[in-house]
């Protein structure tokens, strides 16, 4: 029975700010505006409990869920740096303490986000009372919420929490204040729905934080694939047996459970092609750009945020295209990235432009700074309308998959082919040959730079792995064992929450 549980929770949120009107046509049906609505409504009412939903994803178009959460960590490693005076993240390009992927120097923290995320996800997994909807819809609705509430998890966790180290405990540095660290972050399974539901939590410890993550997972892909034909979803827009699989592999990855994620890698590849008909764009640099591009849809595509122009576009201030490709312009490519593409990769073609402010139609200046050929990141360029700021989101898309594959082959993973196959195939679908000898952990970490720029990723491979945080322009390397590789948790947690423990060095 989903009947509401007295549930804790720290950060004040409350249902009668479902956001109905936020929704957007593809992710939700639209229902009527409202601001307030009973507790009552919420649990039973459908067009109330479409509303958590339609909330739960317009979560991610905010600017901490999204041009974050995808640049942040290219701009704090070595991957993209800022042009001129330009000021968005570039504390993240200079080290700046208290200024991690999920906090800036404003005093914004995602943490509320993630954890309203994570809410109205367990509104949908917990909060429906039984017959509020048919049954098959129900369960839909859990298996999704089941899906962002691990995706955002396992978000949180590497951003506050060292990573797991394969054998039950964590990657700690082995030397200064966190050789000894092993929390995550705080697990909230129950809705919260006022201020008498709040109650303290602890952080969990990062072990523990996977076990829940790879337990939504499960339930979740156990829902999906007991759903009716006429339940099943058949966009990318929405969560999916092929979008748990590959956020299963991602996950096994980070677990260091290599054959665990060489087997959701390649399960998630074969649903995907199956559901969508995705598979590796072709090989020229139109192909590789249709990855990102909202009117020719994406061939690689297995999670994406859909966004309404009309009315989820975030605004220049917050928008990733704003940073990267229109107006602004303040992240751009390093020359160390755009040197390791080689002669006829479609990607250089198909994500790099030179720098120009299609707003104002002018070319910046300062651009041959950062990057020799004055080279901006094209990934997020707004094809729905220039004036609106508005991407699509890729979250999960075969090309991490080919190259979750190659990394979990190379540490032991069997059955499924070789690193270098899996690599290889990657290569090839770029315009580029095949490796020459065996397949290394730098050369798969390069492809990984290459391939997955401004997705989200660079910063936390390198953390993973237990190495030092790379910077190639203007500023030293972070060391592994620098209190920064660790998001500070956000002041107002710590004073509403007394069960909550400071990450090493913030106190």
């Amino acid at each position: 029975m989903r009947f509401f549980a007295n549930a804790p929770f720290t950060a004040i949120f409350s249902v009668v700010l479902l956001l109905l009107a936020q929704g957007c046509d593809s992710v939700v049906e639209r229902t009527e505006p409202s601001t307030a609505v009973s507790q009552e409504v919420a649990l039973t009412d459908p067009n109330a409990i479409q509303g958590i939903r339609a909330s739960m994803y317009d979560r991610f178009h905010t600017e901490e869920m999204s041009t974050d959460w995808l640049l942040g960590p290219a701009a704090i490693a070595d991957n993209t740096y800022f042009r001129a005076n330009q000021g968005r993240h570039q504390p993240l390009n200079v080290n700046d303490f208290r200024n991690g992927i999920a906090s800036g120097a404003d005093g914004r923290s995602a943490y509320n986000d993630f954890y309203n995320a994570i809410n109205d996800a367990n509104i949908l997994i917990n909060g429906i009372e039984e017959g509020a909807l048919p049954e098959a819809r129900a369960n839909k609705l859990e298996a999704e919420g089941r899906f962002i509430r691990a995706l955002v998890l396992h978000h949180a966790v590497r951003i506050y929490g060292y990573d797991p180290d394969g054998e039950g405990g964590v990657e700690n540095p082995n030397s200064g204040l966190g050789s000894t660290f092993n929390l995550g972050v705080e697990i909230r399974t129950e809705p919260t729905t006022s201020v008498s539901d709040a109650a303290p939590v602890p952080r969990s410890p990062v072990p523990a934080v996977y076990d829940q993550i790879l337990s939504d997972l499960d339930a979740a892909q156990s829902l999906f694939q007991n759903l009716p034909g006429d339940v099943r979803e058949g966009s990318a827009f929405y969560p999916s047996e092929a979008a748990v699989e590959a956020l299963r592999a991602r996950v096994q990855l980070y677990n260091r459970s290599w054959q665990a994620a060489d087997d959701a890698a390649t399960e998630a590849i074969s649903l995907a092609n199956a559901t969508f008909g995705s598979s590796l764009a072709p090989a020229d640099s139109a192909g590789v750009r249709s990855i990102f591009d909202e009117n020719n849809g994406n061939p690689e595509a297995i999670f994406t945020v859909d966004t309404d122009p009309q009315t989820e576009s975030p605004g220049i201030n917050e928008a990733i295209s704003a940073y990267t490709t229109i107006q602004w312009l303040a992240q751009l490519p390093t020359q160390d990235l755009i040197d390791l593409y080689e002669p006829g990769d479609a990607r250089l073609a198909g994500w790099y432009d030179p720098c120009f402010d299609e707003v104002n139609e002018r070319v910046p200046e300062g651009c041959g700074a950062v990057n020799d050929a004055g080279f901006e990141l094209k990934k997020y360029s707004s094809e729905q309308g220039v004036s609106r700021y508005a991407d699509d989101y890729v979250h999960l898309r075969i090309g991490e998959l080919k190259l979750i594959q190659a990394e979990a082959r190379l540490n032991g993973a069997t059955g499924n082919g070789s690193a270098a196959a899996a690599l290889n195939t990657l290569r090839n679908a770029r315009g580029v040959g095949d490796l020459n000898g065996p397949v290394t952990m730098q050369e798969i970490l390069d492809e990984r730079r290459r391939e997955l720029v401004g997705e989200g990723h660079r910063f936390f491979d390198l953390k993973r792995l237990g190495r030092d945080i790379r910077k190639v322009q203007g500023r030293d390397d972070i060391p592994f064992s620098d209190p920064r590789v660790l998001d500070d948790l956000p002041p107002d947690q710590l004073d509403v929450n007394p069960e909550l423990e400071q990450n090493p060095g913030y106190n």
